[in-house]
């Protein structure tokens, strides 16, 4: 098969008048550096992406220039990994301060706290000792820098205090705190990163009402669990916003346990006194009595009780599935009196069904022979690679055509009759000229054959039920207007890369968890910031570097995936020779049609996907040459910016 490739230009960006000012901050020899730019030329089609909206914009700027010394290029707030042989060593090659001799003597450790030590030096010819503390204190706290860093770096990456213990044994380093002294850190640890939480969601809030121009919002709301299956002692729900920019609008935790309670367990008989004092003294994990099933409805209820006195607004249109339970509860006891809550289908979950009711057709249906003397299943056939195209091609016409319910009819059974047409039998009548290649046959004058795209007429007749089912008018009135919860899908996603499911937790990790995700996810990973400058003073410089460049990943892989639906919009489709591979493609442009664009806002006046021509028509290309795909990438890459993770080059912030 001829492979067509082309290579991506990189482009330079014209940045003009960059002012950096820089300061230091001065706490037990610790310094930070803050660096500002300001008259930048920004592209207008950035702010059109969801997290282009939602991130701010880094600028590249050498890193000698932004350190606390002009001759200096090392960072002096960072941390600097040093082998003890290699500071002995070191040592050693330096004259003591006391009698002026080479230093030779010993090395101790005086004091450990976790990756916290304070070390000693000792001459053995003066006896002078000097100390030296690796890390320095909180700002009015005992606690020592590094130990705080340690500790929300676990739950960033979902190993907390055992996985810490690991590393640091990998690594040849100290031990991290005690597991009790960590467990209560993190009780303090989730009474901060909540108010930055609360702070964030505020903000998201009138955002949303800006730009509804209103306080009545449409949400998305679904539930997750800690641990898989609905058995899981604990799970939260959250609500997010569905406009350009979804962000997390509000959130519910649900715990069934407590760590605390079930410890104390062990001395209730034996010390009824002292379980008697932990029992009463303890902020307890527990809220929750029923069943982990019902979480999500219950959840969900109580934030819809609470949105008009904690923000004022109020949810009266709410996107879930078809499946849930939690619209039926919102239905019985109303939230709002006076006010009618509107059921918004997801359309993913309703496109799901044609995929589950073909499936069930073909089991039931097994090795029974069809009129045709041949099983359903079998190449060309109900195979599953088709039933995935059905799928799909049935999903990407609900979304291009929701908002008008006719077209979304035509729509829908222009996929089960364009199948079924043969060349002495075309039907052809809710096709579309615009991607139905008999139609554009018929207008040109030209041969068609059916043979490519065509399913057997057995078969079509073996699963015309689920189409008499799924795309009849009134089952397709549920999707008219329909939303996703891809944005709820993308933050259970980040909430399990910080308490993974296959990892039982308490109540306290999992609710860190879900805070933190909900600062990543409304104001990206930079805002994490805030908390460190809080917590420990000054933000760092190499966390500030680790947090950009988290974000800026974000943004290269919405901008690939951008330019890639910008392309296939223009109609720049590669040649693939091979009919197999034609078809492996067509499953996979399908497959990206599942997700809902945030910025499809504008009726839909067509009713058929915009990449019919390979999910319908295997015989219709579009052919391009190398050099206007090489320069349709090349201005695509000025408009959006891609970021290259191999540039040592640091990051500011853009203004």
């Amino acid at each position: 098969m001829n492979t067509r490739c082309s290579k991506r230009k990189t482009s330079k960006r014209n940045i003009q008048n960059i002012r950096i000012e820089t300061s230091s901050l001065q706490t037990n020899n610790i310094s930070t550096t803050q660096t500002t730019t300001s008259n930048l030329n920004t592209s207008s089609t950035c702010s059109s992406l969801p997290s282009q909206k939602k991130i701010t914009k880094k600028m590249k700027l050498d890193i000698t220039s932004i350190s606390s010394k002009s001759d200096s290029n090392v960072p002096m707030d960072g941390y600097s990994i040093i082998q003890n042989q290699v500071l002995f060593s070191f040592m050693c090659n330096t004259n003591c301060e006391g009698c002026g001799n080479r230093w030779n003597g010993m090395m101790n450790i005086n004091k450990r706290e976790g990756l916290f030590l304070i070390l000693s030096f000792q001459c053995s010819i003066c006896q002078k000792i000097i100390t030296i503390e690796t890390s320095p204190k909180v700002v009015a706290s005992d606690r020592r820098d590094i130990n705080v860093r340690s500790q929300i770096a676990g739950h960033l990456c979902g190993i907390r205090h055992a996985g810490l213990v690991k590393l640091m044994g990998a690594m040849n380093l100290p031990s991290p705190i005690q597991d009790e002294r960590y467990s209560k850190w993190d009780r303090d640890l989730l009474i901060m990163v909540k108010s930055f939480t609360e702070r964030s969601m505020k903000k998201a809030i009138e955002e949303t009402v800006a730009a509804e121009n209103g306080t009545e919002l449409m949400v998305s709301g679904d539930g997750f669990w800690q641990t898989r299956d609905f058995q899981s002692r604990h799970g939260a729900a959250a609500l997010i916003s569905c406009n350009a920019t979804p962000k997390v609008l509000d959130i519910e935790t649900c715990s069934k346990t407590c760590n605390t309670c079930m410890g104390a367990l062990s001395i209730k008989k034996s010390d009824p006194a002292k379980y008697d004092k932990i029992i009463k003294s303890h902020r307890c994990e527990k809220n929750y009595e029923k069943s982990s099933g019902t979480m999500e409805s219950a959840a969900i209820l109580i934030m819809f009780k609470r949105s008009v006195s904690k923000y004022g607004v109020y949810y009266t249109k709410y996107v879930g599935d078809g499946d849930s339970k939690t619209f039926p509860v919102l239905s019985k006891i109303v939230p709002y009196p006076g006010k009618e809550i509107k059921k918004i289908e997801d359309l993913n979950h309703f496109s799901k069904r044609m995929k589950r009711a073909l499936e069930t057709i073909k089991r039931q249906h097994g090795r029974k022979k069809l009129s045709d003397g041949k099983t359903i299943g079998g190449k060309n056939r109900l195979s599953v690679h088709n039933i995935l195209r059905l799928q799909m091609t049935f999903a990407s016409t609900i979304r291009k055509s929701k908002h008008d319910l006719n077209l979304l009819f035509k729509g829908s059974w222009a996929i089960f009759w364009h199948k079924y047409s043969t060349n002495d039998d075309p039907h052809h009548d809710y096709c579309s000229i615009d991607w139905c290649g008999y139609l554009k046959s018929v207008r040109d004058k030209t041969p068609y054959d059916h043979t490519s795209h065509a399913l057997p007429r057995p078969v079509l007749d073996a699963i015309k039920p689920v189409f008499n089912n799924l795309c009849s008018r009134e089952s397709l009135t549920r999707v008219v207007d329909a939303s996703t919860q891809n944005p709820n899908e993308g933050f259970h996603s980040l909430v399990w890369l910080m308490s993974p499911k296959y990892k039982a937790s308490s109540g306290t990790t999992f609710e860190i968890a879900c805070c933190l995700a909900i600062i990543i996810f409304n104001d990206g990973y930079f805002a994490l910031g805030d908390i460190f400058n809080v917590m420990c003073g000054y933000r760092g410089y190499y966390t500030d570097q680790a947090m950009v460049h988290f974000d800026n990943n974000r943004l290269h892989t919405e901008s690939k995936e951008n330019n890639r639906k910008r392309r296939k919009e223009a109609g720049h489709v590669l040649i693939q020779n091979d009919d197999e591979e034609e078809d492996n493609d067509a499953v996979i442009d399908g497959a990206d049609q599942i997700d809902d664009d945030y910025n499809d806002t504008n009726p839909v006046t067509e009713a058929t996907p915009e990449n019919n021509d390979t999910t319908t028509d295997s015989d219709e290309h579009v052919t391009d040459d190398n050099d206007t795909i090489s320069s349709n990438d090349e201005s695509l890459d000025d408009d959006y910016g891609y970021y290259n993770p191999k540039d040592k080059r640091t990051w500011i912030e853009e203004q």
